[in-house]
């Protein structure tokens, strides 16, 4: 995993190899974060360069060519923040570029600057919009011709192709962290992937991880996922991170017997990344295989 802002941002050929790197060395999935501005952080002209991100399907579909078998998806992208149909066209080149590889990984935002600079704030209705946004993003993806009146978008003999190379389309795994999400990921996603930096301890994740699975229709699979940062101090963590170098192996133990079955792991500091995610490698990954 890694973040599309600073200082990632910094760099951009960081991000080449990182995945390349991560490919090769056996990692499942490279997941990049979807924001326009940094999120936890002021407008103010201390802070504009610190506002540098790159837009994450355009990187996504860089890194799809340059890499072979590894999945790529976003952690995650709030679903209100582009137009559902141009961001279901999107997705399903990107589908395709990447000879399916591609997860995509929702959520409603929260970041109010970001959608007032950007796109379109409405924190009433916010979640509302969110969820027929992808409910018309589904009907695109499997439908030749589509029609849909919505309370928010409305399309006419719509047509999305080439579709998705993933049927019915790509996976949707959700960054939920509340209760009325936890019934759409249930009901609309294939994943859950919340991040431990806003608050998804290994006990939030127990209890909520039951939750989801108990809300979703018998037999249906639902990929239990976490995101989150590992530091080299806790002095680098501005937000809660899933913990130091050192601490890491028992963490995800604390929450794989919680149910937990993948993780997007980003490493901090930058300019260590690689040497840590191979010292993960080393160190970690065996005991979880």
């Amino acid at each position: 995993m890694t973040y599309n802002w600073e200082p990632f941002s910094y760099d951009l050929g960081l991000y080449e190899k990182i995945a390349v790197s991560a490919e090769a060395l056996g990692f499942d999935s490279f997941f990049v974060s979807d924001h326009f501005l940094r999120p936890f952080l002021t407008i103010s002209p201390d802070h504009v360069h610190r506002h540098t991100t790159i837009e994450a399907y355009s990187l996504l579909s860089y890194i799809a060519a340059k890499t072979q078998t590894i999945k790529l998806g976003t952690c995650v992208t709030p679903l209100a923040m582009r137009s559902p149909p141009l961001l279901a066209k999107i997705i399903s080149t990107l589908d395709n570029l990447s000879n399916g590889r591609f997860i995509f990984g929702a959520g409603t935002g929260d970041y109010e600057k970001e959608f007032e600079t950007y796109s379109l704030w409405d924190s009433q209705r916010r979640v509302s919009r969110s969820i027929e946004a992808l409910a018309l993003m589904k009907k695109l993806w499997t439908e030749d011709i589509t029609d849909f009146t919505g309370k928010f978008f409305n399309i006419k003999e719509a047509v999305l192709e080439p579709k998705p190379l993933q049927k019915p389309h790509p996976p949707v795994w959700f960054g939920a962290m509340h209760k009325r999400m936890f019934s759409v990921t249930a009901g609309l996603g294939d994943g859950w992937m919340p991040a431990r930096s806003l608050g998804a301890t290994p006990e939030f994740y127990e209890k909520n991880s039951k939750i989801i699975k108990s809300m979703a229709k018998p037999g249906k699979k639902i990929v239990m996922s976490l995101m989150g940062y590992v530091v080299e101090h806790l002095s680098l963590a501005p937000l809660p991170p899933l913990g130091t170098g050192d601490e890491i192996g028992k963490v995800l133990e604390e929450y794989r017997a919680v149910g937990c079955e993948h993780v997007a792991i980003a490493f901090l500091p930058v300019t260590k990344y690689l040497d840590s995610m191979k010292k993960f490698c080393t160190d970690i990954v065996p005991s979880f295989s």
